[in-house]
């Protein structure tokens, strides 16, 4: 079906419509709000199961390979590609299954093997943890691909392998991992998917430098891209797909105007990085439904990571007055979790308007 604006003879699709009409939406402030149940439960039938790629955790330096299908190209699984009005619905039921496993096990997690008899505190754990987790998300500086064709749905891949090695993050800290199951379980859901916005940056920071103007932004443990980089969909119409993208296109923009850029500002440090990490898991006033108990570890924790980042800027970094530098962190925290809202805000909607599925963010793994 096609509109034509006859002030100047411009024809339009329904789909160009379709998208007007969502982005009107958005911008008078319209959300969607679906019912779930208590703590953040959703129905086990949102998808179809499909099997979860895992990563090797091996010591003897085979760590960085993943199974064979870990991250590859949908282009490879299919020379001819089925080009369909939907792309194939992703179930998050393993993953939720994997992770649930995880939280469930005791301390230390795999990746966490440093020597027995050597006491960290709690942000040292997960500093520990954190150099692990990094050498599995993030491609050796030698061997990122900036590629000039990118599919959409691999990043999809990687995000949901992504949020089963943040669970294992996790529970390198301690007092993280002795808490009860639920607590463990709603402290994760809060945390993980805006660590994960940080964490990108940051290491595409780490590989490309703090140079503001560079546009290039890690993607997966195997690519970057940047804003020469044509994005796809493998498996979609080519106009639906170019569709969705242009749709998300504010997202990136808010991403870096408001995250990327004020982190490469401040050069943040990787010290830094894992304060927020620590801020995020133990936000424990933040999240409905966590027991007093676990109320009074999170206190303790925080109190003392904040001591810890005081000897940080004190003793390395011999700041006098950080006060500001502090708040800008801060900051960073509130806008790494606003873009969490933004993007479940956007494929909600991108979901009613039939433009494209993507269960995650509906899922029971984000709060």
């Amino acid at each position: 079906m096609e509109a034509v604006n006859y002030k100047n003879n411009t024809i339009f699709s329904y789909a160009d419509y379709e998208f007007c009409r969502l982005q009107k939406c958005y911008q008078v402030g319209m959300r969607y709000d679906a019912n779930e149940k208590e703590n953040g439960q959703t129905s086990p039938d949102v998808a179809a199961s499909r099997r979860v790629p895992t990563f090797s955790t091996s010591d003897d330096g085979s760590q960085r390979q993943s199974s064979p299908d870990v991250f590859e190209p949908l282009s490879q699984i299919s020379e001819n590609p089925v080009q369909t009005s939907t792309p194939p619905r992703r179930s998050m039921h393993p993953i939720v299954e994997k992770v649930k496993t995880i939280l469930n096990q005791e301390f230390p997690p795999t990746m966490y093997n440093a020597p027995q008899g050597v006491h960290m505190t709690p942000l040292q754990q997960l500093q520990y943890g954190f150099a692990c987790f990094s050498d599995m998300v993030k491609p050796d500086v030698d061997s990122v691909e900036i590629v000039e064709v990118a599919d959409k749905f691999e990043s999809f891949k990687f995000q949901e392998d992504y949020c089963i090695k943040a669970a294992e993050l996790a529970m390198c800290c301690e007092p993280f991992a002795r808490l009860p199951f639920n607590d463990k379980w709603l402290l994760f859901r809060h945390y993980w998917c805006a660590f994960y916005a940080l964490e990108r940056i940051y290491s595409t920071i780490e590989i490309f430098g703090y140079e503001i103007d560079d546009t290039k932004h890690l993607v997966t443990s195997r690519y970057a891209a940047d804003e020469n980089t044509v994005w796809e969909i493998i498996g979609i119409p080519v106009e639906r797909s170019r569709e969705f993208i242009r749709f998300c296109q504010p997202l990136k923009d808010n991403m870096i105007q408001n995250l990327s850029n004020p982190m490469k500002m401040i050069r943040v440090t990787r010290f830094e990085v894992v304060y927020m990490l620590a801020q995020m898991l133990w936000s424990v006033y933040e999240v409905k439904g966590i027991s007093e108990h676990a109320k009074s570890i999170g206190e303790g924790v925080l109190e003392q990571i904040s001591s810890e980042l005081h000897n940080f800027y004190s003793f390395d970094m011999h700041l006098t007055n950080y006060a500001s530098r502090h708040a800008k962190i801060i900051r960073l925290l509130s806008v790494a979790e606003h873009q969490v809202q933004l993007y479940k805000d956007y494929f909600t909607m991108a979901k009613i308007f039939n433009i494209f599925e993507y269960d995650l963010y509906e899922s029971e793994l984000i709060e």
